[in-house]
């Protein structure tokens, strides 16, 4: 007959696995099997009791965290623990890495402050100031960084924009940018400075000029990310027709498709609250502009660049 041991039954579950899923699929876990003791106990001591886990030891693990539950029976008693099992998805990866945002002041980052009075005679109630740590680049490159950690050390995302550019002096200055900097992606925003100056004849312009750029990167075997230029703020001094603006975003689109870009629609991002993404100028987004900005090129770099796990 067992000896009952004077301790009521107790179970000890191991502690909480982790393991690694190399494709993202479920993975078979083996876990060591939970101890007990008290309750009844054989001649040498060791308890008689059952223990049954769910899911059980080498059973297959989806991604994430997943609760075990065992419980001993024996001897009229029963007693539980639990413990965890993590699979951890894998380490997303991109193709590419070193980034080129090419641009006007919308790529340095140049925003519109509000001031408590105009600042000279006729002059708006706001300025103009560059913060680099606000523009889209350095948001977009601390995104990337956050999510491909096993690249961190190679991404880098190079602001090469320059304030007051209009595109066809960018499509001038570019190739110099690409042959210094060297970039496997470029990120492309020009042509609103050419609709700020010329209204509807600058459509055109811009779009020959932008064209010109897309063919340069597309030459030289690079990756293409064109954007559409954001809406601008009606109640702004520096706001444009929507039509005007639309005008051309009809022929970035065209050239997107052209020459095999990565079309990205800033226009459709911002446009969502533009009160909140357009300063007051009218023209240059806010920083929380700047940010969705970024976000708006992060999920096309997703979508384009992020290596598929087989």
């Amino acid at each position: 007959m067992p000896a009952p041991d004077p301790r009521p039954l107790a179970i000890a579950c191991p502690p909480s696995q982790t393991a690694a899923s190399p494709g993202g699929n479920p993975v078979s876990v083996s876990y060591p099997a939970p101890t007990t003791s008290g309750g009844a106990v054989g001649a040498n001591g060791v308890s008689l009791a059952t223990v049954v886990c769910t899911p059980s030891s080498a059973s297959l693990f989806p991604v994430g965290t997943t609760d075990v539950r065992c419980t001993a029976t024996g001897a009229g008693e029963t007693a539980s623990c639990s413990f965890a099992v993590t699979v951890t998805p894998p380490i997303p990866r991109l193709s590419r890495t070193r980034f080129l945002a090419f641009g006007d002041s919308m790529t340095s980052g140049e925003v519109s402050q509000a001031t408590l009075a105009r600042l000279g005679d006729g002059a708006p109630n706001y300025r103009l100031i560059v913060i680099p740590a606000a523009s889209y680049p350095t948001q977009l490159l601390t995104r990337l960084r956050a999510r491909y950690t096993a690249q961190t050390a190679a991404l880098d995302v190079i602001n090469a924009g320059k304030p007051g550019e209009w595109a066809e002096d960018g499509a001038v200055r570019l190739p110099g940018v690409l042959s210094v900097s060297r970039p496997e992606v470029v990120l492309l925003l020009e042509g609103l400075n050419e609709l700020s100056a010329l209204g509807p004849s600058g459509v055109q312009r811009a779009t020959l000029a932008i064209d010109a750029m897309a063919k340069e990167v597309r030459n030289r075997g690079l990756r293409l990310f064109l954007a559409t230029l954001p809406p601008t703020r009606s109640t702004g001094p520096r706001a444009l027709p929507a039509s005007l603006i639309q005008s051309l975003n009809s022929q970035i689109r065209a050239t997107a498709t052209g020459e095999g870009a990565v079309l990205v629609d800033l226009h459709g991002a911002l446009l969502t609250d533009v009160t909140r993404f357009i300063g007051p100028d009218g023209a240059h987004p806010t920083e929380a502009g700047y940010q969705k900005i970024a976000d708006t090129f992060l999920s096309a770099i997703r979508a384009d660049l992020e290596l598929r796990i087989p």
